[in-house]
């Protein structure tokens, strides 16, 4: 079995506890336009020119590979950090990489995703056998806009609540994007969902443009935001704070 990735990065210190491997899978069920790492959009290996020279975003690896070059770095991990799985969406890819998924556990691998949990509940029912840590993004939460990025109510607060009744370890992560999930009637639905599902770790972050060079490399549009205020993001964590919340905003 071969999957695409589009890189691995070592000694990551913000995806998950401790020192992390992330592996980044091409492919994802969203279409957001402030995404950072477009190169992971599509699902396929995708050529680009740099300097008249031909490149690619993404390669086939093996499982087998997967694991050596994982494994190349436990010696780092001691027995708070391991190995993230992100994208795109990594749990689309999660059917293909149960066996090592299995193989890692059995090495006392820490794993850790980082999902917008829109899709299928089976794949959900995977990573409740391995996974230890959940970052979990909260966009769009408002019915009548999420369809501007391909998401699906129903299927993300029944994979939500699929999580919490397993009582893992999760932080939900919400980019704040004007005009998308900094709005009026979103922030209402957050307050909501926080509340009605008892939410115990968020964190905020502002949407950046260090992925406007990959757009410009697949000749796709950048998209430009009004970016957000200081003081928009300390009004949106001290009413998130008043829910009994521990709330950090990332820099």
């Amino acid at each position: 079995m071969k999957v695409i990735v589009s890189s691995i990065q070592r000694f990551c210190l913000h995806d998950g506890p401790g020192i992390r491997t992330t592996v980044f899978f091409k492919g994802c069920s969203l279409k957001c336009p402030w995404c950072s790492n477009p190169e992971n959009i599509s699902f396929n290996i995708e050529e680009y020119k740099e300097n008249d020279e031909t490149k690619y975003f993404g390669y086939e690896i093996s499982l087998e590979k997967l694991e050596e070059e994982i494994l190349k770095d436990k010696k780092f991990y001691d027995n708070v950090g391991g190995v993230t799985f992100s994208g795109g969406e990594c749990l689309l890819q999660f059917k293909n990489i149960e066996p090592l998924l299995k193989k890692l556990k059995e090495k006392n691998v820490d794993i850790c995703i980082e999902s917008a949990l829109n899709v299928n509940s089976e794949l959900v029912d995977i990573a409740l056998k391995y996974v230890d840590h959940y970052y979990v993004d909260i966009k769009i939460l408002d019915s009548n806009t999420q369809k501007l990025i391909g998401a699906n109510k129903d299927i993300y607060y029944n994979n939500v609540e699929k999580l919490l009744n397993n009582n893992v370890d999760v932080i939900f992560r919400m980019p704040l994007v004007k005009g998308y999930t900094y709005t009026k009637q979103n922030i209402k639905e957050l307050l909501v969902f926080i509340e009605k599902y008892k939410i115990k770790k968020v964190e905020l972050f502002r949407i950046h443009n260090l992925g406007e060079f990959k757009y410009k490399l697949l000749n796709k549009e950048v998209t430009k935001f009004e970016s957000i205020s200081d003081e928009e993001i300390v009004d949106l964590k001290n009413k998130i704070e008043k829910l009994n919340v521990d709330v950090k905003i990332i820099k």
